[in-house]
């Protein structure tokens, strides 16, 4: 009984999570200054990651291994 409960109310709040993702993405869709916000802050946000990723990688090789530079 308490995991059927425990599946009801996953698959509830998995419903309501779709459903609100779906009533967000109509909305921007349907006003197409935020869809335009939506693809900049995606944009952005790539882009951080990258230069991030580019950063990161870039700090590795300049690390010193035990004290040796290799």
């Amino acid at each position: 009984m308490k995991d059927t409960g425990l599946y009801l109310i996953i698959a509830g709040v998995a419903i309501f999570v779709i459903v609100f993702i779906g009533k967000i993405i109509s909305f921007i869709a349907n006003n197409p200054l935020l869809g335009l916000a939506t693809v900049a802050i995606i944009f952005g946000v790539i882009l951080l990651l990258l230069n991030m990723i580019k950063e990161n990688k870039a700090a590795k090789k300049n690390e010193p291994f035990r004290g040796v530079k290799q």
